[in-house]
């Protein structure tokens, strides 16, 4: 009869817990790594930006996409406004380029030449504040609206006006909560 010895079975399973263990550690601090550094949250307060971000939904922003690249226009954004509030609102005008607002049409001036925006987001019809004449926006700023417009308070009207890059936290990446609207924003 051949002799067993469980010791060498049982040293392989507990190498295999120790690796799996190892391996869970490392997920972790990666994923705290990633949610400290790379990653923060907001939440919508108001329907500002109704129906793609509701009231009460929480977001993760993704702090490092701005440092790679250029927000560009309709990208959804998070920043800091006056009373350092973090607020949610869509890219429209970039720097440099001219923005005015006529019955609800959004007109875009660079030096591409003049052109109607395609808006999307929004198939109200809603006022235009200020600008209703072209105004330049400087650069280092964008012009930002929200979805809803008519409830919306943004750079149409001069107590918000333009976002400074400064003040851009990152990208509104992906709605987190509540569990039935998880999903990445558009």
């Amino acid at each position: 009869m051949g002799y067993f010895d469980p010791i060498p079975e049982r040293k392989f399973i507990l190498d295999d817990i120790l690796k799996w263990i190892i391996d869970i550690i490392a997920f972790v601090a990666l994923g705290i790594f990633f949610v400290i550094y790379m990653c923060d949250t907001a939440k919508m307060i108001g329907n500002s930006m109704a129906p793609c971000l509701n009231n009460g939904e929480s977001v993760l922003i993704n702090k490092v996409s701005y440092a790679l690249s250029e927000p560009k226009r309709y990208d959804v954004i998070v920043y800091k406004d006056e009373e350092d509030k973090l607020t949610i609102k869509r890219i429209i005008g970039l720097p440099g380029e001219q923005i005015k607002i006529v019955d609800s049409k959004i007109y875009i001036k660079n030096s591409d030449g003049e052109k109607v925006l395609e808006d999307k987001y929004c198939k109200d019809k809603f006022e235009a504040g200020y600008i209703t004449e072209y105004v330049k926006i400087p650069m280092g700023e964008y012009f930002v609206l929200g979805d809803s417009r008519n409830v919306s308070e943004d750079s149409r009207f001069l107590y918000v006006g333009n976002i400074k890059e400064e003040n851009i936290i990152g990208k509104a990446w992906m709605i987190y909560s509540p569990f039935n609207r998880i999903g990445f924003i558009d």
